[in-house]
Formats: structure tokens, sequence, C-alpha cells
């Protein structure tokens, strides 16, 4: 079972509830930051709770319920749930949503892209998942293999859903592939291997991916732009930025780190004020972000 690890608050994730059994998945036993006694993880939680085979999930899902688990294993988000097709074949979506700089990147072109550029910016995001997808599927593979020789991951299909419902309309994007469903089919027969692992690889904030060097952000930039996607970042901090976001329009910020509308680009020395006259100085404004040329 992978182990819980610490997350950096900066990738925020749902916790699965339940229990269930799944195979054994190379790349997610890590020590944990402060090697504290490790927790193990549960994986589907609720969803194997409520129906102890997919196929008693299915007979829920024709009756008109809801057969869903959200959660991550310390990175991406994804999600298991039955769906029904359109020739009313029901079979197991097993997908991973988008993370860490890739994520920020996407968000900030949906602003910059505007509702005008919407289905250019729907076409090159799922493009460039698509390559990406070829890129990472062997890395994560091999990974596996290591512990399976036999092993072949399933191959992904990019996709993307209705926008997120607190905001501008900026759509979710991610990766997914479906395992069809017989009377003997378990929850662990649902389950790709490196699709899991590859939701920690791309969560970018554990380490995972500093190998990996497809996924580091300039890579990931030049990537998304070489599809028509207009990402732009900061000329000092290298984040992803926008100037159209309608909280801060005409100001360019920055969807990543604490510091939100702030670069954090080095500070000069703090220096003191004079004394009696407080204990702030100019300094504490911070910088803000302004845009690299493209190619930079």
């Amino acid at each position: 079972m992978p182990k819980k690890r610490k997350k950096d608050r900066k990738a925020p994730g749902k916790r699965p509830a339940g229990r269930t059994s799944p195979p054994q998945r190379a790349g997610l036993e890590l020590a944990d930051w402060d090697d504290a006694p490790q927790e193990e993880v549960d994986l589907l939680g609720s969803l194997a709770e409520r129906f102890p085979a997919p196929v008693d999930a299915v007979k829920a899902v024709q009756a008109g319920e809801l057969a869903e688990w959200i959660g991550s294993i310390e990175g991406a988000k994804m999600r298991h749930r039955v769906v029904l097709t359109d020739s009313g074949e029901a079979v197991v979506e097993q997908a991973v949503f988008l993370d860490g700089s890739l994520e920020q990147m996407v968000l900030c072109a949906a602003h910059q892209a505007g509702e005008h550029g919407r289905e250019q910016l729907h076409t090159g995001v799922l493009a460039s998942l698509d390559t990406l997808h070829n890129l990472i599927r062997p890395i994560t593979e091999a990974s596996v293999r290591k512990v399976r020789p036999d092993y072949t991951a399933a191959v992904l299909e990019s996709f993307h859903e209705a926008p997120e419902p607190n905001g501008p309309g900026t759509p979710v994007f991610g990766w997914r592939t479906f395992h069809s469903v017989g009377p003997d089919t378990t929850w662990d027969d649902t389950i790709d291997t490196a699709t899991w692992n590859s939701s920690t690889i791309m969560s970018g904030f554990l380490g995972d991916s500093d190998d990996v060097p497809e996924i580091q952000p300039l890579q990931l930039a030049r990537l998304l732009r070489e599809h028509g996607v207009p990402v732009i970042l900061c000329a000092d901090c290298g984040d992803p930025i926008t100037d159209r976001h309608p909280r801060w329009s005409g100001v360019w910020v920055s969807p990543s780190n604490d510091s939100g509308p702030l670069c954090e680009a080095p500070t000069p020395d703090l220096q003191l004020p004079a004394p009696r006259l407080g204990w702030l100085t100019d300094a504490e404004f911070g910088h803000p972000h302004h845009p690299a040329h493209v190619g930079d």
C-alpha cells in the first residue's frame, strides 16, 4: 500500500475515506519528509465500502445513483466512477486531473484566451496533454515493470469537462481510461497502476518529477505555446501569470505560491527605518509580476 506523506500546502487534496486493497504500485512507497511513522492511504475508500464489486455499482448507477470516488495519494486529484456509455454499456472511468505548474499555466492561459479564444484553448490543451502523455507514459510504465515485468500501462485519453463552478468558467482538464465491467470484475481490476503513479508525478511538489525534464515549467510552457495555448510566465520568478483575471484586471497576477499577486523575486536586505519612525520599509510591498518575452 502507498504511504501517507506530508503534503506541500500548495497542493491540496481530499483525503479518501474507507478501505480497499489495490495491487502493488511501484513508485509510491516513499518516505515521509520527517521520517514520522507512516500511515497507509485508503484507495477508493467509500466507493468500495458502498459497493463491494463494480457490478454492484453498475446496478446502482443504472437505477440513477452516483457511484464515484474523488481523492488523491498526495498528488494530483483523481476520480474513479461508474459511467454509462452512449450504447448503454457500464464502464469504470479512472481519471487524473491537472495539478502543479501545468494546472496553473492552463488556468492563467484560460484567462488570457478569454471567451473568444476558448475553443482554441480547448483544442490546444488537449493536444498538449496527448503529447505529454506520450512522453510520461513510458516513465511510469518502466517504474511499475521493476515490480511487475509483464506490465503494460493503459493508454490514456485527454479530456475536458464543464467549468469549475466558482469562477469565470475555466474548464477542467485531465487524462482518463475506461475499464470494462464483468460479473467477476474486482475494484483492483479497474485500477491502472501507472495512471495512479502519474498523479504524484504531475503534482510536482514532492520531488517525484525532478528527473522528468518534459514536465519542468519551461518545457511545459513551450509545449503549450506550440499548440496555441497563450501561456505567459513572469520574467523574474517564472510563475504563470495573467493580467485578465476579473478581480485583477490589468494587473499581472499568479495563482501559485502564498504570495498571490506578489512576485517572489529576490528582495534586497531590508533596511531598518530611522528610530521612532516605525518598523515597515518600502521593501514590504514586494514586487509585481511582469511578463517575460516568449522564448525567454
